[in-house]
């Protein structure tokens, strides 16, 4: 391999991310797991290498995603499981884990359902009784529904549908986390008494943000009260809806900031 000196480092000046020459560059890797890293930027989704092709941007939210989270299957059990046990008291604060979630199974890029319904989830996490799905965002905001090209769903709304069936195929518990940049409350200051319409429109670029603190508001708390927007989520997609208060108890939300520290410690020695 070459050297880190040698690579070298290339930036397009003047606008956008910093982009570098070697994709080592832009991921912390583990001795040893140099080619899980290659074989992890070789995965495809429906035909698309998007990992690869965006290997070298400084804004990719895999390159994060796996700078953290295969760092975390990689440290000692006792340090993943005092990491993963102080990341899920960040989400959900007083909601216990489920039993093993210290002992997670970690996936980054699997991909869940079947069929025409399915979708690459960028962070995984697996036990005997449960499937945590965490939606990881970096600078871009979700990607909102459009039915005009077969995507009857918002990004958030998708990852809940696909995860309840595929949770429920399993017989395991299904848990939902947001992982974003800010906390849903500082990205909703971007558009604040957004309006259902405006938030079912297209919209892009960081500008955009809110709309993920929107529609995860709405699908957690509800609206005006109501659980209503959820219900409705789960009935459209033929899923049982009785038990939609414990659905909304069960998505939880982190910051990137969050998980720097948590894996940081997790890495650091004992004296």
């Amino acid at each position: 391999m070459a050297s880190k000196k040698s690579r070298g480092r290339r930036r397009i000046m003047g606008k956008g991310p910093f982009i570098y020459s070697d994709f080592r560059d832009n991921h912390v890797i583990w001795p040893g797991r140099e080619h899980h890293l290659d074989e992890f930027l070789g995965q495809s989704f429906k035909g698309i290498n998007h990992k690869r092709n965006n290997a070298l941007s400084s804004n990719s939210e895999d390159s994060l995603t796996w700078s953290c989270f295969d760092i975390l299957k990689n440290v000692s059990q006792n340090r993943r499981a005092l990491a993963l046990e102080e990341l899920w008291e960040l989400a959900y604060g007083d909601v216990a884990a489920p039993v093993g979630f210290g002992s997670s199974t970690i996936h980054i890029g699997k991909t869940y359902g079947k069929g025409k319904e399915i979708t690459e989830v960028d962070l995984s996490f697996e036990g005997d009784g449960f499937l945590v799905l965490v939606e990881a965002k970096l600078y871009s905001p979700m990607s909102p529904a459009d039915p005009a090209n077969n995507k009857p769903h918002n990004q958030i709304a998708r990852k809940l549908t696909i995860g309840l069936r595929a949770a429920e195929a399993m017989g395991k518990d299904f848990y939902f986390i947001l992982l974003d940049i800010a906390p849903p409350d500082c990205l909703a200051q971007l558009n604040p008494g957004v309006s259902l319409e405006e938030a079912c429109r297209k919209t892009s670029g960081f500008g955009g943000k809110w709309l993920t603190s929107y529609w995860f508001s709405r699908y957690k708390h509800g609206y005006r009260g109501s659980m209503k927007p959820l219900r409705e989520l789960l009935l459209s997609g033929s899923l049982d809806a009785s038990n939609v208060d414990q659905i909304a108890a069960r998505m939880g939300w982190l910051t990137w900031a969050e998980v720097c520290r948590v894996v940081l410690r997790s890495v650091i020695p004992i004296c």
